[in-house]
């Protein structure tokens, strides 16, 4: 079973560099790269809708803001932020519930919140 698509938001970091090779060695996955200067970048990862955006969080030219703006952008996409500074892999995943009283609120504040289920 396939990971699907796959975007490098690449920064001319080495950390960039390096995911860059070890993700074009996996044959089960279908790497595209979008360079991170590109204005455009955000748009041309919609475009492209990836299962997995994988980026640099330590690359400040990225600016403020990139990882809530992908998944805007992308909200079935898991972004996965590789930050050398904090040494992790962090994962961001959107989850959007649909229940929007207050307990529902408290609830996802509480982490217990959960999905309706269907009538």
């Amino acid at each position: 079973m396939g990971t699907g698509r796959i975007v490098l938001l690449s920064s001319r970091s080495l950390l960039s560099a390096g995911v860059q090779s070890l993700l074009q060695k996996a044959d089960s996955l279908e790497l595209c790269i979008v360079p991170a200067e590109d204005p455009q970048a955000i748009a041309r990862i919609r475009e492209l809708s990836p299962r997995v955006i994988v980026l640099d969080s330590d690359d400040s030219s990225l600016g403020q803001g990139v990882i809530t703006r992908m998944l805007e952008e992308n909200p079935r996409a898991r972004v996965i932020a590789l930050n050398l500074k904090r040494r992790g892999i962090e994962v961001y995943r959107m989850k959007r519930l649909v229940r929007t009283d207050l307990d529902g609120l408290m609830g996802a504040i509480l982490g217990k919140a959960q999905q309706p289920k269907p009538s």
